[in-house]
């Protein structure tokens, strides 16, 4: 259980496998500061960082430079008590090349107890929809502070799942069809407005 030794995380459109790890507090879970998903302080204590590379500095990992932010996991480890499975949202990216997934808040405590570390473990990608405790409020677009009339980035919080695109019409416009917004390269899990 908490003695595995460190493995490349092995990640499919299915199930995953690699390490389970943690973060944070496990007598003292604490709610996600919005880590790299740039989500900002947050009431949400089930949550995640995600592997960034298959392979030392790759970055063939399922972070795919913060595309997965805001999408639920079914987390599974092998415990000395048996397998154990948690439900958790995407708000960070792994710090380390062998991370499968880390696991930050409530659920590093119900998985692991007071013995975090390393555990083998497997997750797969899930919806959101039916689970509260994943959620902060509705999901919403949110605007990026510093954002003007000239220049704007934004997200969506909260999701059902990892937001692939985001698209807008002009009002009134004589072509008034769907334009994708490109994806933000200023932060992680932002989109451009035109």
């Amino acid at each position: 259980c908490d003695a595995s030794s460190p493995s490349f995380p092995i990640a499919s459109d299915s199930i995953s496998f690699g390490d389970v790890t943690s973060y944070g507090s496990a007598s003292d879970p604490q709610p996600s500061s919005g880590g790299a998903c740039s989500y900002g302080p947050t009431g949400i204590t089930r949550y995640a960082a995600i592997q960034a590379n298959h392979l030392p500095g790759d970055l063939r990992g399922q972070w795919n430079d913060g595309k997965i932010c805001g999408q639920c996991a079914l987390v599974r480890v092998r415990t000395d008590s048996g397998w154990k499975q948690t439900l958790v949202r995407i708000m960070d990216e792994c710090p380390d090349s062998y991370c499968g997934i880390d696991l930050g808040g409530q659920p590093a405590k119900d998985l692991m107890g007071t013995q975090v570390g390393r555990y083998s473990g497997e997750w797969s990608l899930v919806s959101c929809k039916g689970h509260p405790e994943l959620f902060d409020g509705p999901s919403r677009i949110w605007i990026k502070d510093g954002s003007s009339q000239w220049w704007a980035i934004v997200q969506v919080r909260d999701p059902l799942q990892a937001v692939q695109a985001l698209r807008f019409r002009r009002v009134g416009a004589v072509d008034s069809s769907w334009t994708d917004m490109a994806w933000a390269t200023e932060a992680y899990n932002f989109f451009k407005v035109p």
